[in-house]
């Protein structure tokens, strides 16, 4: 019966049993003319004029989701349409097509009929050819480290891999793709992620600047400018779906670390009308008056428009919201939107129970992490108006600088839990819980700098809560329980890099060596994973006694990965004089898959021998039977 090879044989053996096309409980009598007719969809007639009534709308949309055609809904809302049809023709052709309600559609015909309109995803976008990439870049050739200098020319030549440039045809035929043009290659993070995404970028370009491809970051911040002039903002991604959203602010620190790299004042003044545009969507659009023993006060918050289904999860969004009164969908709709918008989708963070995603309630809060940010953009205005010798604007953004920093002391500084807090507009009171959202003000250096004690005790604070003792690095919380990815035991490398930046930025000696620490963990836990499995990890389990990817969420974890090789090139470049490969490590031992929880197997370390390695292996095998 089989032929061919034993790899095609097994790849048979293995394969995904023939999906089960019917509408899941969860779709059946939901109203899902009331969510197009009455919310606010992800795009629109405004902003996508083109391609709204396919991408971001529709009965053809909500049947794709209903009939469960892919295990990822992304796969539909990526896929470019067939030459020659249009988003609006092939809308009003499934409508004429397919009168009936959604629940008496055969979901075969609905995949014949995607099939016939769509092109498989990713076509719209080719592989691109970095100019300024070399093979041996000289900041690269700095780190001292033999292993540590291989596995940064290693990350440096995934650059190659990951750079993407989008077609032409996306900019003259708009009406067949939901992805957005942008005139510049970028690197995309990886995996499911094929376009280009706002806050992912700063830490891609950190690594960029580390491999000497100032040509590509430049490119990369036009691309970004490019969203800024024909949006007025810049949206998650670079795909019409994202447009009801945005992402952390770190546009202006981009063009900051391009200049302070390259001395190019020109750019800076080229890109200036985008960084006073972006300061005043933040300013015009996230606004919230919180009142103080001072008076209300304007601070910022994620709160997303859009009061429907993300149509890139939006079989997941509908799943999460069976539980959720009629009355109350449309409000679940635009948490979790903004709670996208915050980058951290999804985190018990923003769940009022701490726990289930349906209590969810992100614009109830007012997140310390983002007003760091616009904070930290605040000071950078200044700064860079001064150096293109703007010096009203100085004035003007100096003064708004220092004026806002005691307003986000006032907001959010805690003093019996010595650090910054996310404040609940609800509850009128702080989330003391741990994030690494504490040490994001450390980062930003949005605190007065005469105030030296502030710091020390936001750093004593997180070695009292136990969060520097995990063998990988910093968890995003300590809520054990959690199902969701920006939880514990995860550990991210943006939240890392700056936990890891705010303390060396510090001038105490104790935190300065924590921050050489955690650095230590993060890179080597890294390095490890890469050894075994060839790839970089969007997430990582840093709570593992042997390194691991981390787990969670709503897809499954993603190679490639854009901002992790970032984070790992900027930490091996500032420690290059420093970090030392260990002589001797325990193996890497991969966890059995039927542990979720690597506390369930006890770890030792092994000595570099094969008597003792032998020994270990053979223990492991015991137990293991015990366990069956």
């Amino acid at each position: 019966m089989f032929r061919g090879c034993p790899t095609a044989i097994i790849t048979h053996l293995f394969s995904v049993p023939p999906r089960d096309f019917t509408v899941s409980k969860e779709f059946r009598g939901f109203e899902l003319d009331d969510i197009d007719n009455t919310g606010v969809p992800a795009c629109d007639e405004n902003n996508a004029p083109d391609s709204y009534m396919v991408y971001c709308s529709g009965k053809l949309l909500q049947a794709v989701m209903a009939t469960h055609l892919y295990p990822d809904s992304k796969s539909f809302v990526d896929k470019p349409i067939k030459e020659n049809k249009t988003a609006k023709a092939i809308a009003e052709s499934f409508e004429k097509r397919f009168p009936q309600p959604i629940e008496e559609i055969n979901p075969e015909d609905v995949k014949r009929f995607v099939d016939e309109n769509f092109d498989k995803e990713g076509q719209e976008l080719e592989e691109c050819n970095l100019v300024d990439w070399i093979k041996n870049p000289p900041n690269i050739t700095e780190i001292r480290d033999q292993t540590l200098r291989k596995f940064a020319l290693d990350l440096h030549n995934v650059w190659t891999k990951l750079c993407r440039q989008v077609k032409t045809i996306v900019r003259d035929q708009p009406e067949r793709f939901s992805l957005m043009y942008v005139p510049h290659p970028f690197i995309a993070p990886g995996g499911r992620f094929r376009e280009n995404y706002y806050w992912d970028a700063y830490w891609i370009m950190k690594g960029l600047l580390v491999s000497g491809m100032q040509h590509t970051v430049r490119g990369m911040i036009h691309n970004f400018a490019h969203f800024i002039e024909k949006h007025g903002l810049i949206p998650n991604g670079g795909r019409v779906y994202y447009l009801g959203r945005s992402q952390p602010p770190m546009f202006i620190p981009m063009v900051y670390d391009y200049y302070e790299y390259t001395g190019d004042i020109e750019f800076v003044k080229e890109m200036m009308p985008f960084m006073e545009q972006e300061m005043e969507f933040w300013r015009r659009n996230r606004a919230v008056q919180v009142e103080t023993s001072h008076g209300n006060v304007t601070v910022y918050q994620y709160r997303s428009p859009v009061t429907t289904p993300r149509p890139e999860s939006y079989r997941e969004d509908i799943i999460s919201a069976y539980n959720v009164s009629k009355s109350e969908k449309h409000k679940f709709f635009q948490n979790i939107a903004s709670a996208a918008e915050s980058g951290w989708d999804f985190s018990t963070r923003w769940m009022a129970d701490k726990k289930n995603l349906h209590t969810i309630e992100t614009t109830n809060i007012v997140p310390s992490d983002l007003n760091a940010f616009l904070c930290y953009n605040m000071n950078l205005l200044a700064h860079l108006h001064a150096e293109i010798g703007n010096h009203d604007k100085v004035q003007k953004w100096k003064s708004e600088y220092i004026d806002f920093r005691n307003v986000f002391k006032q907001v959010f500084y805690v003093s019996k839990g010595r650090g910054w807090y996310d404040y609940n507009l609800v509850t009128k009171d702080h989330n003391l819980d741990f994030f690494p959202s504490i040490a994001i003000p450390l980062y930003t250096q949005c605190y007065d700098p005469l105030s030296t004690r502030l710091p020390e005790d936001v750093y004593n604070q997180m070695d009292s809560m136990g969060v520097f003792k995990f063998a990988g690095g910093i968890p995003t919380s300590l809520q054990p329980n959690s199902e969701q990815q920006w939880d514990y035991p995860n550990g991210w490398s943006p939240l890392n890099h700056m936990v890891i930046e705010g303390l060396r930025k510090s001038t105490n000696s104790r935190m300065q060596q924590k921050a050489y620490e955690l650095a230590e963990k993060w890179v080597m836990s890294n390095l490890r994973v890469f050894q075994k499995d060839k790839m970089m990890w969007e997430k990582y389990d840093v709570v593992a006694t042997k390194p691991r990817t981390g787990d969670g969420g709503e897809y499954e974890v993603q190679a490639g990965f854009g901002w992790t090789n970032g984070v790992v090139l900027d930490l091996l470049y500032k420690y290059r004089e420093r970090m030392r490969y260990p002589d001797i490590h325990p193996p890497i031992i991969p966890v059995p898959q039927i542990f979720r929880n690597p506390a369930a197997i006890v770890h030792r370390d092994v000595e570099n021998s094969s008597t003792s390695y032998r020994a270990f292996i053979v223990s492991l095998f015991v137990s293991l039977l015990l366990i069956f």
